[in-house]
């Protein structure tokens, strides 16, 4: 028994020593290791499918968190339900079946109007609906037309006024009950002139009857036309001694055949054009833009001289310095007070608008210029000018930059609602209600169109589509 014990404590002990051998050994091996510690591995690149981990607190200061997103801007249109745009005109565009499939298919913004396109001229409420002026090409000729849409801009149908020549502009025309009083531009061998004329019973019959021709019409003026009660002022500029000056004259819209006399309503010696027509109590507001007379500067360089380079400062076109007038007019159409200037000393305003306010004031909004062909207007500016004679400036927030005539809007049915609207950069239209201060702001829906008129809270929209022209009515928040 003693023989096997010491066997087996032989065995174990020679164990023991094995592996503390083998222990000392590990050993040696890590104490030789700490002396030279190897270089650390490189982090691992993060993968790009992962969303980067948000900064450390630390580094907030430094690098600051962007604001989160406000998410998509609610819409402040909508088109009314179960209508289709009315359209004058046909479809025609320039693009090719190739183009479209190369391209994924049409684009409006592609659809550039054309010298056959229909072009539009001022719109208008009434009891039943909506009333458009246009020209359109038929055959090779230019006529004139009026288009009666009922409210919802669905439907209606269009009345031929007949042959135009040269480059006239569309028709104006003011409400006179069911009928519509016309002032037609036309060419004669004189050059230009409107014809005078009224529409019976616009939605129903539609028949037309002519009355005076006025002749010597400046081509490149506007000319506005307005009904008070029985009678209608019509107020155009023309050229007499020199200068460009302003006419008006009263028309009966019961008696067509009654002589046509217009007086001067601007002063001699200065050129004054563009006038604009509004009705207030008792007569009528006109606004006019008068040329004024400015220092003379170093002349423009050519087109043709290439070497030369145009600064900022200067202009291909340049409009000169003029300013906006706004004058009251009695009810026979003479001036009912003096000439208010509602621009700044310098201000270059290239177009503007006037309309009433509810409470029979006035509002002027326009532009400001800089002006080479086919660039950006200025800021637009509206001025809101009160029966006392004072006017003010109305602050505009929002994006008032872009180009074109801005629109005042106003709705009979609620006179205290009056829309501001105007062509922005890119594409965009920017409207808003006019109010102590008004906030304009854009609309996909409404985005590459006008907002045209306005009636019960619906604004009659158009854009072109090809050479035709599509009319549809949808409401906007405020």
């Amino acid at each position: 028994m003693t023989s096997v014990l010491k066997q087996r404590l032989f065995r174990k002990t020679l164990t023991q020593c094995v592996l503390g051998l083998s222990a000392l050994l590990l050993c040696s091996a890590q104490l030789a290791a700490c002396k030279k510690k190897p270089l650390p591995l490189p982090p691992p690149e993060p993968d790009p499918r992962e969303e980067a981990a948000d900064p450390l607190p630390e580094a907030s200061a430094s690098a600051p968190r962007p604001a989160p997103s406000p998410g998509p801007v609610a819409a402040r249109c909508r088109e009314l339900p179960h209508t289709v745009p009315f359209r004058i005109g046909e479809v025609v565009t320039n693009r090719t079946a190739g183009d479209e499939a190369e391209d994924g298919g049409p684009d409006d913004a592609d659809e550039v109007p054309d010298p056959f396109s229909v072009e539009l001229g001022p719109a208008r409420a009434d009891a039943a609906g909506f009333a458009v002026s246009a020209l359109r090409s038929v055959k090779g000729q230019s006529h004139a037309l009026i288009a009666l849409l009922d409210g919802d801009a669905g439907s209606g149908k269009l009345v031929d006024l007949g042959v135009v020549h040269g480059d006239s502009d569309a028709p104006m025309f003011a409400v006179h009950g069911k009928d519509l009083l016309l002032a037609v531009p036309d060419m004669d061998a004189g050059g230009g002139m409107l014809k005078v004329g009224v529409l019976h019973d616009a939605r129903g019959a539609a028949r037309v009857s002519w009355g005076s021709e006025v002749t010597g019409v400046r081509r490149d003026s506007t000319f506005a036309l307005e009904v008070a009660g029985e009678r209608a002022l019509l107020v155009y500029a023309a050229e007499s001694a020199g200068k460009i000056r302003v006419f008006g004259g009263l028309v009966d819209p019961n008696d067509l055949k009654q002589k046509f006399a217009p007086e001067p309503l601007s002063a001699a010696g200065a050129d004054v054009d563009a006038p604009r027509l509004a009705l207030r109590k008792g007569g009528y507001w006109l606004a006019v833009a008068r040329a004024l007379d400015a220092p003379k500067t170093k002349p423009k360089p050519r087109l043709s001289d290439a070497s030369v380079e145009l600064g900022e400062e200067d202009s291909v076109l340049d409009i000169g310095t003029r300013r906006i007038e706004v004058m009251k007019l009695d009810a026979q159409g003479k001036a009912a007070s003096t000439p208010l200037v509602v621009t700044a000393p310098g201000a270059r305003p290239m177009s503007f608008e006037l309309a009433t306010g509810p409470d029979g004031s006035a509002y002027v909004g326009f532009r400001g210029d800089d002006s080479t062909p086919g660039a950006d207007g200025g800021a637009l500016q509206l001025v809101h000018v009160k029966l006392d004679g004072s006017f003010e400036k109305v602050e505009l927030t929002g994006d008032s930059n872009g180009t074109g005539t801005p629109s005042l809007l106003v709705d009979s049915a609620a006179p205290d609602k009056l829309w501001l609207t105007a062509a922005g950069e890119n594409g965009a239209t920017w409207f808003g209600r006019v109010a102590d201060r008004g906030t304009l702001a854009a609309d996909a829906l409404v985005r590459g169109g006008d907002l045209i008129a306005v009636r019960e809270g619906k604004l009659l929209l158009a854009r072109s589509k090809g050479t035709a022209a599509e009319l549809s009515a949808v409401t906007c928040a405020e």
